[in-house]
C-alpha cells in the first residue's frame, strides 16, 4: 500500500444530487421498455466491443418515464454527467465482461427546445443545451488527457485521478505529509486515461442572422464518439452544455498576465499610481471565454441540407423514408401534372416578369443531371454549372437572390469580395495549438447545393 494512502485522509465531498441522479438514471436503463423489452439492453451490449463506448439516449424516453429526472438533468448536467456514465458503466458491467479500466459516455439526442448561438449567455452555463449552427472551421483529432497519473520526484509518491480542467493540470501538492512538493511532478503516460479530442468552430446561419449583423461563432468540443462526425460546411444540431474554459491563447501571449501588479504607495499610505484602465483594477482574471461541450452531433434535417445519401443509396424507397405522408401525396399528384414544366417555371420567381430561359436554366440547375460512371471506373458528375450574362437592371442579382433564400445550404457571394482562397478553402493557424487547420470557404460551404457567385470577372 501507497504511504500516501495510508497517512493521508483526503476528505471526499457527497454530492447527494448527484448519487440520487445516477440511481434513478440505472433504474430508467434497467427498466424502460418498448414491446415488452429493454429498449437499451442491446445497445448497451454493442458497447462491449473495443471501438465503441458512448451510449446514446433519446431524452424523451426519460422524460417519460420520469419527469424528475429529465428535469434533474436539464437543469444541473454539467454536474451530474459523470455519475450519468458511472450509471452506465454498472449497467455494463452487471451485462457482460467489460474491462475494468474502461470508460463509458453517455450521449443525449431529441431534445424538444433548440437555441441559436446568439442566445447562449452565462444563464445557460452547465445546462443541457441543443444548438444548430454551421461548420466552419474544423481540427485534427487529438487524445485529450482526462485523468492524470503523477510522480512525485522528490519521494517517488503516485498520485492517481489527478482531473484535468481543460488544460494541463498538475496536483496542487505531494500526497506525501512529509514531503512539502508543489511544483516537480512527472505524468505517468502509461498509467494516465485519455480519450477522443476534437475542436470544430460552428457559426450563425444565414437564416438565423438578424438583419445588418455580423455571423457570430463559438467552439464545439467533441469527445469520444462524436468525434469525425461534423465535416466543414454541414448544418448540424449539437447537444450538450455550456461551459467555460480557460482562454490559453490569451494567457501565453508575451507580456500578458493572470494578476496585475501590487499598485506601489506613498510614504502617507496613498496610491500613488493612478487608474490606468481595466488592467489596474486589482486582481484581474479575464482568461477565460465561453465554449459549447457536446455530447452528441446530429443533421439539422436529414432531407434538406443534410448529410446526403451515397449515390449507391438513393433508390425511391429510401426518399419516401425521409418524407412525411402529406409531403408524397403532394409529389405523387404533381407527377400526374402533365404541364408540370412550365408550371414551376411560372412559380420558381414570381416576382421577376419574362426570362423564361434563365429561368429554365436554373431550375434544371437546381435538380441536377444523372451522375455516372463509365466502363473505365471514371465518375461523371451530374451537376450543372450555369452563367448569367446580361445587361444591367435585367435581374440576373434578384435571381440568384431567390435560389440563396429557398435553397438551404445555397451560399451568396460577391467576386468582388473574394479571393480565390476564400471562395474554396485557406489554410490559417490556429491560435491555441500553433497547428495549420483548414477553414472552409463558400464552396465548401455550399457542398452539394448551389452557390451563387455575382460579378466573377473580378476575381
Amino acid at each position: 500500500m501507497d504511504v500516501a494512502d495510508r497517512t493521508t485522509g483526503t476528505a471526499h465531498v457527497r454530492d447527494d444530487l448527484a448519487e440520487r441522479s445516477q440511481k434513478l438514471f440505472q433504474d430508467f436503463l434497467e427498466e424502460f421498455q418498448v414491446d415488452g423489452e429493454v429498449k437499451y439492453l442491446p445497445e448497451v451490449q454493442e458497447l462491449i466491443r473495443p471501438e465503441r463506448n458512448t451510449l446514446t439516449v433519446s431524452y424523451q424516453d426519460v422524460e417519460s418515464y420520469n419527469a424528475q429526472l429529465s428535469t434533474l438533468i436539464q437543469e444541473e448536467y454539467y454536474r451530474v454527467f459523470p455519475y450519468l456514465c458511472r450509471a452506465v458503466r454498472n449497467f455494463a458491467r452487471d451485462r457482460g465482461q467489460v474491462p475494468p479500466t474502461k470508460e463509458f459516455y453517455v450521449s443525449f439526442t431529441d431534445l424538444p427546445t433548440r437555441h441559436k448561438i446568439r442566445e447562449l449567455t452565462s444563464q445557460k452555463i452547465g445546462t443541457l443545451l441543443r444548438i444548430s449552427g454551421q461548420v466552419v472551421r474544423t481540427h485534427p483529432v487529438h487524445p485529450e488527457l482526462v485523468s492524470g497519473t503523477f510522480i512525485c520526484l522528490d519521494c517517488q509518491t503516485v498520485i492517481k485521478d489527478v482531473e484535468q480542467q481543460f488544460k494541463y493540470t498538475q496536483p496542487t501538492v505531494c500526497r506525501n505529509p512529509v514531503c512539502q512538493n508543489r511544483a516537480r511532478f512527472m505524468l505517468d503516460i502509461n498509467k494516465s486515461r485519455y480519450v477522443d479530442f476534437q475542436k470544430v468552430r460552428i457559426q450563425e446561419t444565414q437564416a438565423e442572422l438578424p438583419r445588418g449583423s455580423i455571423p457570430r461563432s463559438v467552439e464545439v468540443i467533441l469527445r469520444a464518439e462524436a468525434v469525425e462526425q461534423a465535416q466543414a460546411g454541414d448544418k448540424c444540431d449539437f447537444t450538450g452544455s455550456l461551459i467555460v474554459v480557460p482562454d490559453v491563447a490569451q494567457i501565453s501571449t508575451p507580456g500578458a498576465r493572470a494578476e496585475s501588479s501590487g499598485r506601489q504607495t506613498s510614504g502617507e499610505g496613498y496610491e500613488a499610481e493612478g487608474v490606468r484602465g481595466l488592467k489596474a483594477l486589482g486582481v484581474r482574471d479575464l482568461t477565460y471565454r465561453l465554449a459549447f461541450l457536446a455530447c452528441s452531433v446530429q443533421a439539422t434535417n436529414p432531407r434538406f441540407g443534410g448529410k446526403d445519401l451515397d449515390g449507391d443509396d438513393v433508390t425511391a424507397e429510401t426518399i419516401k423514408k425521409q418524407m412525411t405522408d402529406q409531403e408524397w401525396q403532394k409529389i405523387y399528384q404533381m407527377s400526374k401534372d402533365k404541364n408540370l414544366y412550365q408550371n414551376l417555371i411560372n412559380s420558381i420567381f414570381p416576382t421577376i416578369h419574362g426570362n423564361d430561359e434563365v429561368k429554365r436554366g436554373v431550375l434544371l440547375m437546381l435538380f441536377g443531371g444523372v451522375p455516372k460512371i463509365t466502363l473505365e471506373k471514371t465518375n461523371l458528375r451530374g451537376d450543372i454549372n450555369v452563367c448569367i450574362v446580361g445587361d444591367p437592371s435585367t435581374a440576373k442579382s434578384q435571381i440568384l437572390k431567390h435560389i440563396e433564400e429557398f435553397s438551404v445550404r445555397a451560399v451568396y457571394t460577391s467576386g468582388k469580395a473574394s479571393s480565390a482562397a476564400g471562395l474554396t478553402a485557406a489554410v490559417v493557424k490556429d491560435e491555441e495549438s500553433s497547428e495549420f487547420v483548414i477553414e472552409a470557404g463558400a464552396l465548401m460551404l455550399a457542398d452539394n447545393v448551389s452557390i451563387e457567385i455575382q460579378e466573377g470577372s473580378y476575381m
